[in-house]
C-alpha cells in the first residue's frame, strides 16, 4: 500500500503526540504522577507505531527507547527527578526533530511502501465464517477520525502476533478501502481481558468487545458507525479560511443588496440568501472554532523550562481549557502568551529565599486562564510575585531616552504603556529567558491586530496581572458604523456596551454621567485631529473590565456587519485602528480600537 497520500495525516496525529507526550512529562513531577506517565506512555506508543506503519524506522525507533524508559518509571524501576525529566524532555524535543526531518526525506525514503502481505500470515487468509476452532470474536471498531486506518489494523494484528490465540481476521488484507471495522478469530485458550488491553494500546481504537461468534454483529450495514455517532474528516484550516473569507464577501455583498433597489418578486429570493447566509455563518464559525487547550498545553513546558533556567520554584494553573477561539485566533496568541510567561518567571516571581523573607510560600503561582465574555473571549496571566516598580520602569526609560519626567508612571495605565514602548526592557542582562529589549510592544501590537485588547494591573509585593480580550472569531462582524468629521468608522460592537445622546454644550469636565455613573469622555475629533467645524451628537460607551470610556462621535449612523481586513499601518498614522473594512455601500472605512483610547 503506498502511504505517500498520508504524510499530512501523519504530521498532524504526530504533532499531536508530541505536545501529549511533553505535557504529560512536565506533568510527571506534580502531586499524581501515576496518571502522567500513562499519558506519556500511550504518547510514545503511538508515535511509535505510526512511525513504523509509514517507513519512519529511525522515529519509531526513538519513540521505543522513549517508552522503555517510561515503562521503567512506570514499574517503579525509575525515579522520575528533575533530573531525569530534563533528558526525557531534552528526548522529546530530539524526536520532534527527527520526525521534522524524516518528512523532510519526503516519499522516496525507503520502506514508505508497505506491503499488505507483509502481515503475519494469519491475518492473510480469507476467514470468513469464522474459521474452525473459533471460540471468541474480538470486533474491533476504530475512532472514525483515525488516520490511515489500515495501517492501525496492521498495528493491532502486529500486537496480537505473538499470541497462538489468534486464528485470523476479517477483513484479511488491509487496502484503502479498510472501513475501521475489524474482527479477530481467537481459540478457547485466548484471554478476552488480554486481547482487549492489547488492542486498545494500539490506539484510536473506539470500541472493543470480545464475545463468542453467534453474538457479535456482522459487518456492512451501517459502515461501521454506530447510531448517534457522526462522521469526520480532517480539513487543512487554509481551505476553512478561503471558505470563511468567501463567506464574507458574501455577507457583504448581501448587505449592499438590500440597500438597493430590489425589483418586485425579488425581495423573498433576497430574504432568503439572507437566511441562507446566516446559517452557513453559524456553521462555518463553529467549524473554525477549536478549544484553547491546543495553545494552553504548550504553556507548562515554557514555564518549566524557565523556571529551572533562573533556579524559581513556580507552579502553573491552567483554568479555561475548553473555551473556543477562531483557529486563527488560537495561532497567533501562542507567542504573546509565552513572552508574558517567561517574563512573570524572570521578572516577577522572586526566588525562594526572598518569598520566604516576603512572607509568602516558597513555590510561586502563575495562573492562566480563559473565559467567555459577551462577545468575545478573556485570557488572564495572574503571578503573585513582586509586580512591577513603576520607579525602576522610569529609571530605564529614562537611560534609554524614552521618558523625561521626573515622577514615575502614577497609574496603571501610564505604567503599561511605557513599558509597551519599543526597546525597553526591565532585565539587567540578556539571559535566556528575556531581557532582549523587544517584546511587550510586539505582545501589544499582536493584540490589537486581532481586534483585541490587553491591560495590565499590578501591585508591589503581590503580583501582576495581564489582561487580553479577544474576538471570538475574525471572520465577518458586526460593527457599529460612526461618523466623524465626515468621515466613517467602524466599530466591532465586541467592545461596545451601549449608545446614548450626547448634549454638546454639557460635559465640559471631561466626563459623562450615564445612570449615575461617571465615564471618562474621549471627543473623537480632538483624537483623531478633525479640523473645522461640527458637533458631537452621540457617545459609545466602550469597556474592557473594569474600565469604560465614552467615545464622542458626530453620529451614529447605524449597525453593520462588516468584514475585517487587518493591515500594516503607514509611518505616522494613528495608532488607533485595528484594520479597515468595506461599508455596505462599497465605501472603505477604518476600524477604530475604541480600547487603544481607554
Amino acid at each position: 500500500m503506498d502511504l505517500r497520500r498520508f504524510v499530512d495525516l501523519y504530521v498532524a496525529e504526530t504533532h499531536e503526540n508530541i505536545r501529549l507526550l511533553q505535557r504529560s512529562l512536565v506533568d510527571l513531577q506534580a502531586d499524581a504522577p501515576e496518571g502522567a506517565v500513562a499519558e506519556a506512555f500511550r504518547a510514545a506508543h503511538t508515535l511509535k507505531g505510526i512511525s513504523a506503519a509509514m517507513g519512519y524506522q529511525t522515529v519509531a525507533d526513538m519513540a521505543h527507547r522513549l517508552e522503555d524508559s517510561l515503562d521503567e518509571i512506570r514499574a517503579g524501576r525509575l525515579d522520575a527527578d528533575a533530573g531525569l525529566i530534563d533528558a526525557l524532555l531534552s528526548a522529546a524535543d530530539e524526536l520532534e526533530d527527527e520526525i521534522a526531518a524524516a518528512i523532510r526525506i519526503g516519499p522516496s525514503a525507503p520502506g514508505l511502501e508497505i506491503d499488505p502481505g507483509a502481515v503475519p500470515a494469519r491475518t492473510t487468509v480469507s476467514l470468513s465464517p469464522a474459521p474452525a476452532g473459533t471460540t471468541f470474536v474480538a470486533h474491533v471498531l476504530l475512532d472514525p477520525a483515525a488516520p490511515i486506518k489500515s495501517a492501525r489494523a496492521m498495528l493491532i494484528m502486529r500486537s496480537l502476533g505473538e499470541m497462538p490465540a489468534v486464528l485470523g481476521s476479517d477483513p484479511a488484507q488491509f487496502d484503502d478501502s479498510f472501513d475501521g471495522s475489524l474482527r479477530i478469530f481467537l481459540s478457547a485458550s485466548a484471554d478476552p481481558a488480554a486481547v482487549a488491553v492489547l488492542i486498545r494500546s494500539a490506539g484510536d481504537v473506539e470500541t472493543v468487545s470480545v464475545r463468542a461468534p453467534e453474538t457479535v454483529p456482522e459487518r456492512g450495514g451501517d459502515g461501521g458507525t454506530q447510531p448517534g455517532q457522526g462522521r469526520q474528516v480532517r480539513v487543512d484550516a487554509t481551505r476553512l479560511d478561503g471558505l470563511a473569507d468567501g463567506l464574507g464577501e458574501l455577507s457583504v455583498l448581501y448587505a449592499r443588496l438590500q440597500k438597493a433597489d430590489i425589483p418586485a418578486g425579488v425581495d423573498g429570493m433576497v430574504d432568503r440568501l439572507g437566511t441562507v447566509l446566516g446559517e452557513l455563518d453559524h456553521e462555518m464559525r463553529a467549524l473554525r472554532m477549536v478549544p484553547v487547550r491546543e495553545v494552553f498545553e504548550r504553556l507548562p513546558r515554557v514555564v518549566r523550562d524557565a523556571a529551572r533556567s533562573v533556579g524559581r520554584d513556580v507552579e502553573l494553573v491552567i483554568e479555561g481549557e475548553d473555551v473556543e477561539l477562531d483557529r486563527s485566533i488560537l495561532d497567533d496568541i501562542g507567542e504573546p502568551l509565552v513572552h508574558l510567561l517567561r517574563n512573570a518567571v524572570d521578572h516577577g516571581i522572586e526566588s525562594t529565599g526572598d518569598r520566604l523573607a516576603a512572607g509568602k510560600p516558597a513555590r510561586g503561582r502563575i495562573r492562566v486562564s480563559a473565559e467567555r465574555e459577551r462577545g468575545s473571549v478573556r485570557i488572564m496571566i495572574e503571578d503573585d510575585g513582586r509586580g512591577v516598580s513603576a520607579a525602576r520602569m522610569a529609571e530605564k526609560a529614562r537611560a534609554a531616552g524614552l521618558y523625561d519626567r521626573a515622577a514615575p508612571p502614577g497609574t496603571d495605565e501610564e505604567l503599561f504603556r511605557l513599558m509597551s514602548m519599543p526597546g525597553l526592557s526591565t532585565a539587567e542582562e540578556v539571559g535566556a529567558v528575556s531581557g532582549r529589549g523587544v517584546g511587550m510592544d510586539v505582545v501589544v501590537s499582536r493584540v490589537r491586530a486581532l481586534g483585541g485588547a490587553i491591560d495590565m494591573r499590578t501591585k508591589s509585593g503581590l503580583g501582576t496581572t495581564f489582561r487580553m480580550r479577544l474576538p471570538i472569531t475574525l471572520a465577518v462582524a458586526q460593527a457599529l458604523r460612526v461618523r466623524v468629521g465626515g468621515e466613517d468608522y467602524a466599530i466591532p460592537l465586541t467592545h461596545v456596551t451601549e449608545a446614548v445622546e450626547l448634549d454638546a454644550g454639557a460635559n465640559t469636565d471631561g466626563v459623562l454621567r450615564v445612570r449615575g455613573h461617571r465615564v471618562p469622555l474621549v471627543r473623537l475629533r480632538r483624537v483623531l485631529r478633525v479640523s473645522g467645524e461640527g458637533s458631537e451628537e452621540a457617545a459609545v460607551i466602550a469597556e474592557i473590565g473594569d474600565r469604560r470610556a465614552a467615545l464622542a462621535v458626530d453620529e451614529l449612523v447605524g449597525r453593520e456587519q462588516i468584514l475585517v481586513r487587518t493591515f500594516d499601518a503607514v509611518t505616522g498614522m494613528l495608532p488607533f485602528f485595528s484594520g479597515a473594512t468595506l461599508l455596505a455601500d462599497g465605501r472603505p472605512a477604518l476600524v477604530l480600537d475604541p480600547l487603544s483610547m481607554i
